[in-house]
């Protein structure tokens, strides 16, 4: 017998909410939910989704982007239909400055609020070797230390890694943003949801969240990056 040489699986809104129902045996193997039962279900199932951003970095939700620098600019506002246009970033993980003539990269520290607050003069003209990011509802602004001139800006760009948001599922064939390894979890997570307003037991729900914990973290585990882990003094004076 041989196998199927298929890895391409995949699974859609629809199919998602139609397993949890089942879970939670309000729509019967083969039954039609109702119209109500799939527009309920569509909203928990992307708040969910948007909830589980909160969980940290995961390696497929990790991407990165190129920021051209502009003289004199040192606050670049990153969001849908801002200066830079892309879905605002979560968290930035890492961020480095490239010479796009030589491609030199030089990693840049990332400041929290207060380091960036402590800076003296945050106009002072130069290469940026650091950055701040303040993450706001709908954007986020960037700041650059210190200020590019006319010879960064023309020769520089600022690179990030960042966590991206999970994208919606806004039609039923849509499929999820979230590799194979995950589905499981998106239909059990959508039925602990759901649970309360069916009216299962509490005793059910709790054994219904104690599976989908375990088939979550499952997923969650094998998402981390791997890797060796080394601990330093930092000795940088900037």
């Amino acid at each position: 017998m041989s196998t199927s040489g298929s890895t391409d699986y995949s699974t859609t809104r629809l199919d998602i909410i139609n397993r949890a129902l089942s879970l939670l045996g309000v729509v019967p193997q083969g039954g039609t939910p109702t119209t109500y039962d799939l527009s309920d279900a569509n909203l928990a199932l992307n708040g969910l989704v948007k909830s589980w951003m909160a969980d940290g970095l995961q390696l497929w939700a990790i991407t990165s982007y190129n920021i051209p620098l502009t003289n004199g600019v040192n606050k670049y506002r990153i969001g849908l239909n801002q200066t830079i246009n892309i879905s605002k970033p979560l968290k930035i993980q890492q961020a480095y400055n490239r010479n796009t003539t030589c491609f030199v990269d030089i990693p840049m520290r990332i400041l929290t609020r207060q380091e960036y607050n402590m800076l003296g003069n945050k106009s002072v003209s130069g290469n940026p070797i650091q950055i701040y990011y303040d993450p706001q509802r709908v954007y986020g602004d960037l700041y650059v230390f210190p200020t590019p001139t006319t010879v960064e800006a023309t020769n520089n760009v600022i690179v990030i890694n960042y966590q991206r948001p999970f994208e919606d599922l806004d039609a039923d064939a849509d499929e999820p943003d979230f590799p194979q390894e995950w589905f499981d979890a998106l239909c059990y997570g959508l039925a602990c949801r759901l649970a309360p307003a069916y009216g299962i037991p509490l005793a059910d729900r709790k054994q219904l969240w104690n599976e989908m914990t375990i088939i979550k973290q499952d997923a969650m585990n094998f998402g981390l990056e791997e890797g060796s882990l080394y601990f330093s003094v930092d000795r940088r004076s900037w």
